[in-house]
């Protein structure tokens, strides 16, 4: 590559006698098999337990004899999907407080709007506050500029 050009070097420049005959597959050599008993032996002392199903599993069970039944207290309730075809195909994630979040499912499910529906509004009355000079005062914060 000292000619001056830009071109790029073979790896086989200069080296003629390039042999690979010494490069042949190795024999592919039979495995010997384990020994199933073997295995099964060693299985059984170190507490495996085969997956297959033995002759006694095959067998009717008998119904099992009345129990005491322990009822688990209930989860918390989640809150309900809501999921809804209306047109809207953006999303908008927001990190609120948990009171803010409460009150704003509250809001929605008190005047039966769906949530895009009811941020909509709050968006719109939110305008009008702003339009009147009525907006309540914003909260001191850092601002990143």
């Amino acid at each position: 590559m000292t000619d001056g050009t830009n071109a790029r070097a073979s790896i086989f420049d200069g080296d003629d006698d390039f042999d690979l005959s010494e490069f042949t597959p190795r024999p592919r050599t039979a495995k010997p098999r384990a020994d199933k008993d073997a295995l099964r032996e060693v299985a059984e002392k170190k507490g495996f337990v085969s997956r297959e199903p033995s002759p006694r599993d095959a067998a009717p069970k008998p119904a099992p004899k009345a129990e005491k039944v322990v009822i688990p207290p209930p989860a918390p309730e989640p809150m309900p999907q809501r999921r809804y075809r209306t047109g809207r195909n953006r999303q908008l994630n927001l990190k609120v407080t948990d009171d803010v979040m409460r009150r704003f499912y509250a809001l929605a499910d008190s005047q039966d709007l769906i949530l895009g529906e009811a941020f909509e509004q709050a968006v719109t009355a939110l305008e009008i506050l702003v339009k009147r000079n009525e907006a309540p005062p914003r909260p001191k914060r850092l601002r990143w500029e």
